[in-house]
């Protein structure tokens, strides 16, 4: 991050880090919390178009349901929990 906002001309002294979570809590399973991401949120929705396109849905479908149940720390199996961790960048600029 440093180096691309080095490159825009920013002082690496005005960018700051911050890494945080989300959790994702949903009032289903973690096959119909998929059901939701692929049908609303547009990454999800493009990479299942491409991988439809390819022949390979299934194959995605798949991996993503075993990404999902690993990742899930709810203790029920009706409903979803998972904690997504990311990196907040800010940029001070004078």
């Amino acid at each position: 991050m440093i180096e691309r906002f080095s490159g825009a001309g920013i002082p690496s002294e005005s960018i700051t880090f911050a890494r945080g979570t989300y959790t994702f809590e949903f009032p289903g399973s973690p096959s119909k919390f998929l059901g939701a991401f692929r049908s609303f949120y547009g990454p999800t929705m493009n990479a299942f178009e491409a991988a439809e396109r390819d022949g390979r849905a299934k194959d995605l479908q798949a991996e993503l349901e075993e990404l999902f149940d690993s990742q899930n720390t709810s203790s029920g199996k009706d409903t979803t929990t998972i904690p997504a961790t990311y990196l907040r960048v800010t940029v001070q600029v004078n």
